[in-house]
């Protein structure tokens, strides 16, 4: 064997082994690289019924995340308690991204001030996603209250002395406490209702069984038509354009009356901060997109974008709002 010949097996040798560690290295390095998010169908879960805004545009946007994702997103009602029984049932979820919150502000700014025994703490065991929109409310009454205003409302509202029911989606909720705002500034006492989202109680409101409500736009945007109700006033800044012959609340003698709600996605404890931020990252790519917001827009509703710290920073600005406001108007809550 001559030299030269011996060089060069040993360099062929000393380039296999090379090769097959760099092999090795990347076949370890492939397998340490994090799996890609979701492999499997995505359980949104909503705390109201079938029909009311939220469950809307929770399917607008579960539709939108399957064909971004290529895994199907099922969305899954579990109305009750003011939001309390959907939001344990996210808390008490593996931390994984396959289980996930979709609510309104109520859930996580109002209703634990009135429930301060919660199986949960929201603080901690729900962590923000995104926002993904927002809607103004609608005050309507039944027919046979024959008010077409605000003031009509309120002046039949005095005359009946606590003989009128306004229903809302429980308690705790934006809506009640919207109502209690409205009762104190206007000096009437009114019978509260609650139910365990909004769909009914306007079936109620539908019915003549109950005689007012707030509830979204979106919600009883089917029937703001149908003469058994009347709808009577808005609860944004400025008018509503899919309702614009309608007053705002302001409009109405009630200054910095503003009814809106924004809606966002919540993940369970435990759901590692990389995860989080790259839903955050395809629920903005959704809400930035020209068809879910123009859907959102056909029932009054709006598109709305944040990070994870922006929608933190929210939540506990406005539930220190909230509380503040529950203690103004000398609200009972329970301890």
């Amino acid at each position: 064997m001559t030299p030269d010949r011996g060089s060069r097996r040993a360099t062929h040798a000393c380039s296999r082994i090379v090769l097959a560690v760099v092999a090795a290295v990347f076949a370890s390095t492939s397998a340490a690289q994090p799996r890609t998010f979701p492999e499997r169908g995505v359980r949104m879960i909503i705390p109201y019924a079938p029909a009311g805004v939220i469950d809307i545009t929770s399917r607008t946007l579960a539709k939108e995340l399957t064909d971004l994702w290529g895994q199907t997103v099922v969305v899954e009602n579990k109305p009750g308690a003011a939001g309390v029984i959907a939001a344990d049932a996210v808390a008490k979820s593996p931390g994984d991204g396959y289980t996930l919150l979709f609510a309104d502000d109520g859930v996580l700014t109002t209703m634990p001030i009135f429930q301060a025994k919660l199986p949960y703490d929201p603080a901690t065991d729900l962590l923000p996603v995104g926002m993904v929109g927002m809607f103004p409310y609608l005050l309507l009454a039944h027919s046979s209250v024959q008010a077409k205003t605000v003031a009509e409302l309120l002046a039949v509202a005095k005359a009946r002395a606590g003989g009128l029911d306004y229903g809302t989606n429980g308690v705790g909720g934006t809506q009640h406490l919207s109502w209690e705002r409205l009762q104190r500034a206007a000096g009437v006492k009114l019978n509260h209702i609650p139910y365990k989202s909004a769909p009914p109680a306007l079936q109620d409101v539908l019915a003549g069984r109950v005689a007012m409500m707030f509830t979204a736009i979106a919600t009883a945007f089917p029937f703001t038509k149908d003469p058994r109700i009347i709808p009577i006033a808005t609860g944004g800044p400025t008018r509503s354009p899919v309702m614009p012959d309608l007053p705002t609340m302001i409009e109405a003698g009630f200054p910095g009356f503003e009814l809106i709600s924004w809606m966002a996605v919540f993940a369970p404890k435990g759901t590692p901060p990389a995860l989080i931020e790259s839903i955050s990252r395809d629920l903005a790519k959704v809400t930035q997109s020209p068809g879910y917001a123009a859907r959102l827009a056909e029932r009054g509703s709006e598109t709305r974008t944040s990070t994870p710290q922006e929608l933190a920073r929210r939540v506990r600005e406005e539930h220190e709002r909230n509380v503040a406001l529950v203690q103004s108007l000398g609200i009972k809550v329970d301890k």
